[in-house]
Order: structure tokens, then C-alpha cells, then sequence
């Protein structure tokens, strides 16, 4: 630990809630009290039983009070709390009453009997454990639950450290001890085996696949099958072991093989078991979101193909219909001079174009309007060989309903798209969406290629959804068990809503008052609400920035702030904060040795310079050295709490407190172009054109505090990330209120954020084409009418109503991030139920939301003032 966690950890309190808990007398304290002769020998003897209690060590001689302690337990005791003075120059009487506490309450001294019963029982804890200053927390509570008085930090410290080292040890023989000689063979051959001259078969598996093809999926599921071969699927871990797996497998992914060969063989099997069990997650989930990328890619080339030949056709079309139109006059006129009808024709075009513009024309005029369908098939080349493999790679298991397609994945395995081998006359069918119908069941039977690619399409579905999944992947697991809470010694009491039918009640009374009273306002509005029968949107005037004092005033004073190096910025923030304290290294959890290496890291990584770049210009350590800093200490969970205890700092100015309460966020998208091997990670997008983007998704608070950050696909939609930011921080950060702009928008985030109990307020774009709902008939509520949707459905919410409570639940606690659960719930093709009924709470919510957004003047402005910060 650094030199500030170690005072702060048996600090006495001054936070006045933790001292009223901590230092409350009882009866028989006060009893025990008065047998002290004067005030100062009674107050001194509270003051050590108090801290003998909680932090459970003793006074320390000459050491300064927290004046509401001292205050707190001399009010109780009934003295003045100066008498504390006359108490600190009696050193005798001082000790003389410790042994007497001592004594009278229980409480003795760490002797080496103790340190034998708290070593078995740290590493007992130690097996579950990985986090030190964790482990170490619970060793002192439990000192102080046995009255054992805690001797210097340094003393307990090694204790925890020594029962870290002794589980890690046991774990490791114990697992190593169960290899078998085969088993041991193959995860050493990992690291001696080169796939060519320079490079390992380790170093291969941890190689990512930058491109989206079906050569690069066959790699993966080639690199599964490696990892399989191993035995890996054979080792079953006690659960309790799983944090120090983890921590494992983090150390794992980060050595090189050279690393590995250097350490004990026990310990570098273990190691790689665990690397290779994370590996086989992180690798079967890659090739799953590539198998739905490369579905998603094939339907993108049929569009692309389709929309090509809509627009020759369209190009053609007034050249074929002028000659059909010319070959009909040419059969007239020689029909009716009785002559050559065939010559005429061919004056005018062959045969074979004639052919060729009856079989367009006679396309163009079918009942069946174009399709991406109808192209789909040239797709199927991708899939012949890629398919199969995909599909006997894993074990996918799914809902009952999904009993179909699963059957006809089977099929797919066993024909390994051999052609040879004809379909089963019971192929399944019941998988085969109705857009696909016409073109899987023809005249002619079964068509094979749309039955094959029918099937792919409904299992990319079905994985992004969640009705199939893979035991041994990350994110596509079972949604049961990624909303199952994680196993705590301590059970948590089960998360409620409440009774459906009271909530519903009290909401539908309040949208109905609220509506009403909207309606029977409609014509004292000014201005008015309506322009013919639409909803015209209030807009505030636009103030001129140039005539606001306050923004000038802010010009000016950015003006007056000298310019500063970023390295001089970050190293002050740095002292400031200690923010660097939260890197630890992945093995010791100990903070970078080297600041001033670690904080030219961190700006290589904030801008394109690059480590070597870095390396070159700063002089402060070499490219190796700061790629240690990068390797060992720059990860997501690290970097997340840094940005924390930066927030915290910032809320905690008094002058952050001029731009806002603290209890409010934003959140918005920025796109930022790739170029050189980052394209591979953008896809062409819509809004911002063909060139391949990504987006950071950031979240602030109203005091300019970052709160969270999220890289994000360029094609993604925002709104099913908004939430992450809110529920995925980990300052102290209080935030009720969160406003978005439109991308960030949706009935679903509106239904989570109030079930949370948090107020969302979003910027909602073109609010007058969007639809009110309510649970009475529309012509209840006048003009207003035209504006409705459906009416809302109760039954629906009141079904859904636990699962929507376990969904809510897995947010709260952090067990599932907000967007994966979200996205699982909109990628059904078919609107799932669970879905539909959190919209529904989301529509009541966004109704209630838009009146409000009508009347208050104040809340358009605190939105519009929030969104531009």
C-alpha cells in the first residue's frame, strides 16, 4: 500500500455519521467510566475505549483528536472536552487505565496463539480474495470482532500478504497436482511450439483478427479447437477460486513466452489454464459478433446489389418500354397490310432482346416487390465452408421455441455443405421467417442455398437476441445467467417494484389528470399549441451571445489563463489528487514506480504520438519501459477508477459548485474518423457518410466532471448506451437527472431510468411527430387526439412485471451493463415481449415527459443549458 492508505487505515473518523456509530457509550460503558476520580481521567477513559473499539488500536500518545470526536464523547460523559489536556500529561494514569480497560472489556494484545488462529482463518478468506487492502479490511474487522488490539499497519499488512502468497501457493499445487502427464505436455507445447520462426502458438492464439471474413472466423474457431485440445474443458475449478483464476488470467494475456519459460512449471501451467479458459471466452465471443457481422455484410451486398439493378433498371426502362412499344407498332402495321409479321419484328430488335425485355418486364410486374431476398443467394459462396465449421465449433443451446432452427443447424453440421449429400425429406421449416418463404419453398422443393442462408440469418438473430447462446462465451451466455447476481457471502435482500397494479394505478391516474389538464388549456395557450392539426413545439427566443455579460466575462478570464505544457497540467493534477495511485499493477495491484514514465504513457496514449514517438521527444525512459507501464498498469477497471477519483476532486471544489448542483449529467457522441488499420474498426454509417467512424460516448456531470467514456460503433445507436455512463461509474457522484439529445432517446431508457428512480430529460428531436399514449380512449382528451397512439396496454406490463423487476435489479447491481442487456432485448426481429412491455412503461413516462416539456419554460432551459456544456 502507498504511504496514504496506510494512515487513512486506521485513522480515527471525523465524519460525524461514523462517529455517532462508532462511539455511542452505553450503560455499562458509563458504569465503567465512573470509576475514574476526575473529569480528565474519565474522558481520557472513554476516549481509549473508544479507539480501542473502532479503529481498535490504542490512543496513540500526543495525537490529535478530531474535534467532533472529542466533542461527541465529552458530551456524553458529561465534561468539558479541554480537559483533555490535564489527561495527556499523566502518561502513568494513562496506561494504568488501559490495562484496566483491557481487563474489564476483553480486549488483549496480538500474542502468537492469535496470530496462529488469524493465519488459518486469512487463508481460508485469502482463497476467495484477491484484493489486498480487501483482504486486509476484513482482517481488521475481524480483530476488532475478537476485541484483538492491532498492533502497527506494517504488522498486519504482512499477515494479509503472507496469506495472499499461501493461497495463491496452495491453489497452484493443488491445480498443477491434478494436470495429468498428457495435459502438462500440451500447455508447455503452447509456449515451445512455434506456428513459424518467430512466432508461438500462444502469441498466436492471443493474436487478434482485424478483418470481418469468413477466412478469418475459420482462424478462430481453428484457434478454439487448439485451446480445447488441451483438456481445458475438463478442468471444473471450485467457484471460490474463480477471483484468483481471473487474476491469473489477466497476468496470463500480458506475459510473452519468454516470460512464461522463466517461471516455475507449476505456476506457469496454472497460468496458462486459466489464460487459455479466458482466451476461449474472449475468442468464442469474437467469432460469434464476427459470424453476425459477416451475416449482416451479406444482406448489406444483396441491398447494394438490388439498389444497382433497380437503378439500371430505371436507367432502362425508358429505352425497353420506347422499343416493346416500337415492336408493337411494327406487328400492327404488318398485320394490317397482311405483311411479314416476323420480318417487321426483327427490323425493329432480335429475338433474344425481345426475349430478354419480356423476362425484366415480367420480373418488374410480379406481385412480389423487389427484395434484398432476391440477391442473397450470390452471398452464399461465403457460407458454404465457413458455415458449417461455425456451427459445429461450439455447443449452442437456446429456448424451447428456438428447437427448430437448432435442428436445422444439425442438419447444416452433418452435410458440411457437401452437395453430394441431398437435404433430409423432414427438413425443419419452422425456423424459416415469412420473408424468406417464396424463396426457400419453390415449385421445385426445397431451394437448398435460401434454406441454408435462411438458417444463418435466423441463428445471427437468434445470438444477438439471446435465444441462443454458448455456455462458454462472455457476453453471449444465457440472459438468466448474466442477470443472475454473483455469489456473496452476505445475501442481499430480493429487489422489488412493488405492486404492478398500485403502480399502474397511480401512473395512469396521473397521465389522465395530466392530459386532461393539457387538453383544457389548448386554447389559452400562447403560442398557440396547434398550427392546423399539428402540434406546433414551443421554441424560447435565442438570446444574442454577444450581448450576454456572462460569456464575455468568460472569454476574458480564458484569456488571462496563462498557457501551461500538459505535462506540467497532469503532474500538478497528479499531487493534487494522487489519481496515479489507481493504475496498479496487474499482479501486485502496487501504483507506477516511476511518475514521470507513467505520465508520459498516459499522454501517448491520449493522442497519436505513439510510445516510440513518446519515447523519443520526452527522454524520461525508454519505448520498453513505457510499453511496461502500458502492459501492467493501463487497463479499463484502472483507468475507470483514475477517472473517478478525478470527478470526486473536481466535485469537491467549492467553485465547480457555480455551474451546477452535482446531481445532473449529459451525454452525447462524438464521431471521430479512422484512417490506416483503424479502419477495420469503423463501419460505413449512414449519418456520417461512407468513411469508416467511431464513436465515443461520454457522459459529464453539470460540473464539468467526466463521469464515464465508451467507445462505441459508428453505426450503433446511442440510446441503449445512455444508461452506462449513470450506472457504470464509480465516483461518489450522486447523479438524479440525466439528459440526452436525440440519438439517446428511446421508451426504453425512459422506463429503466424511472423504475431507477431517476428523472430522465432529454432533448427529443421533432417532439411534435411523435405519438402521445394513454390507457383511456383518445377522444377522452379533445384536440389532442389526432396525437395518439395506441392505447396503453395493462396487461401486458402486469405479466412482465418480475422479469421487468430482475432486469431492473442486475442494472442496479452492477451485474450487467445497461447497453448489453438492452441491445439482447431490441435485436429480436419479432418484437419480444419483455421489450414491448418495458416500452409500454416507457411511453407512459415519455407522455407524462412531453406535457411537462410544454409548460415548463425552465426545464427547456435547464435541458438546453446542460446539453451544451
Amino acid at each position: 500500500m502507498t504511504t496514504r492508505q496506510r494512515a487513512a487505515l486506521l485513522m480515527l473518523p471525523d465524519d460525524e455519521a461514523a462517529i455517532v456509530k462508532h462511539y455511542s457509550l452505553s450503560g455499562e460503558d458509563m458504569t465503567a467510566i465512573d470509576t475514574a476520580r476526575t473529569p480528565a481521567t474519565r474522558l481520557g477513559y472513554a476516549l481509549q475505549l473508544c479507539c480501542l473499539r473502532y479503529p481498535g488500536r490504542h490512543l496513540r500518545h500526543g495525537e490529535l483528536l478530531p474535534a467532533v470526536m472529542l466533542d461527541h464523547i465529552a458530551e456524553q460523559v458529561g465534561v468539558d472536552a479541554k480537559v483533555i489536556a490535564d489527561f495527556a500529561r499523566r502518561t502513568p494514569t494513562r496506561y494504568d487505565q488501559l490495562a484496566a480497560i483491557k481487563t474489564r472489556f476483553g480486549f488483549s494484545d496480538l500474542s502468537r496463539p492469535h496470530r496462529v488462529e488469524l493465519r488459518t482463518w486469512l487463508t481460508n478468506e485469502a482463497a476467495s480474495i484477491i484484493d489486498g487492502r480487501a483482504l486486509l479490511g476484513r482482517l481488521l474487522d475481524e480483530m476488532r470482532a475478537r476485541r484483538i488490539v492491532i498492533p502497527g499497519v506494517s504488522v498486519v499488512e504482512r499477515m494479509a500478504a503472507e496469506a495472499i502468497h499461501q493461497a495463491e501457493t496452495d491453489l497452484v499445487a493443488a491445480i498443477d497436482g491434478g494436470l495429468g502427464h498428457e495435459m502438462r505436455q500440451q500447455l508447455d507445447a503452447l509456449i515451445d511450439d512455434k506456428v513459424h520462426d518467430r512466432q508461438s502458438r500462444l502469441s498466436w492464439l492471443r493474436e487478434p483478427e482485424p478483418r470481418v471474413a469468413s477466412a478469418s472466423l475459420l482462424e478462430i474457431v481453428e484457434k478454439i479447437t487448439l485451446i480445447r485440445g488441451t483438456g481445458i474443458s475438463a478442468f471444473s475449478p471450485d467457484v471460490r477460486h474463480e477471483p484468483r483464476l481471473g487474476q491469473f488470467a489477466r497476468e496470463g494475456v500480458r506475459y510473452t513466452a519468454q516470460a512464461f519459460q522463466q517461471m516455475r512449471p507449476a505456476r506457469r501451467r496454472v497460468v496458462l489454464l486459466a489464460t487459455l479458459r479466458e482466451l476461449e471466452a474472449t475468442l468464442t465471443d469474437a467469432a460469434i459478433d464476427m459470424f453476425i457481422a459477416l451475416v449482416g455484410r451479406a444482406h448489406l451486398r444483396a441491398r447494394k446489389r438490388l439498389e444497382q439493378r433497380v437503378a439500371v433498371s430505371g436507367r432502362e426502362g425508358r429505352e425497353r418500354m420506347l422499343r416493346i412499344a416500337r415492336v408493337l407498332e411494327a406487328i400492327s402495321q404488318a398485320a394490317r397490310a397482311g405483311g411479314d409479321v416476323a420480318a417487321a419484328v426483327d427490323a425493329v430488335a432480335s429475338l433474344d432482346i425481345i426475349d430478354a425485355d419480356a423476362a425484366i418486364i415480367r420480373r418488374t410486374a410480379s406481385p412480389h416487390r423487389n427484395e434484398v431476398l432476391d440477391e442473397i443467394a450470390a452471398e452464399y459462396r461465403a457460407f458454404k465452408r465457413m458455415g458449417p465449421s461455425f456451427v459445429r465449433a461450439f455447443d449452442f443451446q437456446g429456448r424451447a421455441g428456438m428447437q427448430p432452427l437448432r435442428d436445422a443447424m444439425a442438419i447444416l453440421a452433418d452435410l458440411d455443405g457437401d452437395w453430394r449429400r441431398a437435404l433430409p425429406d423432414d427438413v425443419p421449416l419452422g425456423h424459416v421467417e415469412h420473408r424468406w418463404r417464396r424463396h426457400v419453398m419453390t415449385a421445385g422443393g426445397i431451394d437448398r442455398t435460401h434454406w441454408e442462408m435462411a438458417t444463418y440469418s435466423a441463428l445471427s438473430n437468434a445470438l444477438a437476441s439471446g435465444g441462443i447462446w454458448v455456455p462458454t462465451a462472455r457476453v453471449h451466455r444465457a440472459l438468466s445467467v448474466l442477470l443472475a447476481p454473483p455469489a456473496s457471502p452476505v445475501p442481499k435482500p430480493a429487489f422489488s417494484l412493488g405492486d404492478p397494479h398500485a403502480w399502474l394505478d397511480e401512473r395512469a391516474a396521473r397521465l389522465d389528470s395530466a392530459l386532461r389538464e393539457v387538453a383544457r388549456d389548448l386554447d389559452k395557450r400562447d403560442p398557440p399549441l396547434f398550427a392546423g392539426e399539428r402540434l406546433r413545439f414551443p421554441k424560447d427566443p435565442k438570446e444574442d451571445p454577444g450581448q450576454d455579460e456572462g460569456r464575455q466575462l468568460a472569454l476574458t478570464c480564458y484569456g488571462m489563463v496563462p498557457a501551461t505544457r500538459i505535462t506540467d497540467v497532469l503532474s500538478q493534477v497528479q499531487r493534487w489528487t494522487g489519481f496515479i495511485q489507481h493504475f496498479g499493477h496487474v499482479s501486485t495491484g502496487l501504483p507506477p514506480a516511476d511518475e514521470r514514465a507513467f505520465l508520459a504513457t498516459l499522454i501517448a496514449e491520449a493522442t497519436n504520438l505513439g510510445l516510440s514517438r513518446m519515447a523519443e521527444v520526452c527522454g524520461v525512459a525508454s519505448r520498453r519501459a513505457l510499453l511496461r507501464m502500458q502492459t501492467w498498469h493501463m487497463r479499463e477497471e484502472t483507468f475507470r477508477a483514475a477517472l473517478a477519483s478525478l470527478t470526486d476532486a473536481i466535485h469537491a471544489e467549492p467553485l465547480a459548485a457555480w455551474f451546477g448542483s452535482g446531481h445532473r449529467a449529459s451525454a452525447d457522441g462524438q464521431a471521430y474518423y479512422l484512417g490506416g488499420a483503424g479502419e477495420a474498426g469503423g463501419t460505413v454509417n449512414a449519418h456520417y457518410g461512407r468513411d469508416p467512424v467511431v464513436k465515443i460516448y461520454t457522459t459529464i456531470t453539470d460540473r464539468y466532471a467526466p463521469l464515464h467514456q465508451t467507445v462505441i460503433a459508428g453505426t450503433a445507436g446511442e440510446a441503449i448506451h445512455a444508461l452506462d455512463g449513470i450506472l457504470g461509474h464509480e465516483s461518489s457522484a450522486d447523479i438524479t437527472a440525466l439528459h440526452t439529445d436525440g440519438g439517446g432517446v428511446s421508451d426504453i431508457v425512459f422506463a429503466v431510468m424511472h423504475l431507477l428512480g431517476l428523472d430522465f430529460e432529454p432533448r427529443i428531436p421533432r417532439l411534435s411527430d411523435r405519438q402521445l399514449y394513454g390507457f383511456e380512449p383518445a377522444r377522452r382528451y379533445g384536440r389532442l387526439a389526432p396525437l395518439f397512439g395506441r392505447r396503453l396496454g395493462r396487461d401486458l406490463i402486469v405479466s412482465h412485471w418480475a422479469e421487468i423487476a430482475e432486469v431492473i435489479a442486475a442494472m442496479r447491481d452492477r451485474t450487467v451493463t445497461p447497453s448489453l442487456i438492452l441491445k439482447k432485448l431490441s435485436a429480436y426481429r419479432q418484437q419480444n415481449s419483455l421489450a414491448a412491455a418495458l416500452r409500454e412503461v416507457g411511453r407512459i413516462e415519455r407522455t407524462l415527459f412531453t406535457l411537462r416539456w410544454f409548460d415548463d419554460t425552465d426545464l427547456r432551459r435547464t435541458v438546453t443549458a446542460e446539453l451544451n456544456k
